[in-house]
């Protein structure tokens, strides 16, 4: 019986914290404004509550995923569309990040870079890219920081 309740009480404690999680990373996307800055850029500002609803869809979705190994049958190519999409999320998020942090105004100044701050940009996503694929194509980084 003692183990019944302590089940509960773990039950609880869990999804407790993951409503503190997710509610934090909600308010991180709301607060530097990602969904405003993708419709402004791509021109789709009409599709603001799409964007909304699938950011939450998203985060229900991938908060079931990670507490419950899902096996879903949909194929290598639909995999990659999907980590595709993923990774430019992240892209976005990161880009998003960097300009409410006012991050390359900032090294504009230090620097006094003027024509190659688009470089600086790509340099920070193939970056994020080798370390993506250093990651997972190398058994050594998921030993080391899994275990």
């Amino acid at each position: 019986m003692q183990t019944f309740f302590q089940g509960i009480i773990l039950i609880l404690i869990g999804l407790g914290a993951g409503f503190v999680v997710a509610g934090g990373v909600v308010a991180f996307i709301s607060i530097i404004g990602i969904i405003p800055i993708i419709g402004y850029r791509t021109k789709t500002s009409h599709y603001m509550m799409w964007y909304e609803n699938m950011v939450i869809l998203g985060s229900i979705v991938g908060s079931i995923l990670t507490c419950w190994e899902i096996s879903l049958p949909i194929g290598p190519i639909f995999t990659m569309l999907l980590l595709f999409a993923y990774g430019i999320f992240i892209g976005v998020l990161i880009i998003a990040l960097a300009e409410v942090l006012d991050v390359f105004p900032i090294i504009n100044r230090r620097i006094k870079l003027k024509k190659c701050i688009s470089l600086i940009v790509i340099a920070i996503a193939m970056g994020k890219l080798v370390g993506s694929l250093c990651y997972w194509i190398y058994p050594y980084f998921t030993e080391v920081y899994l275990s």
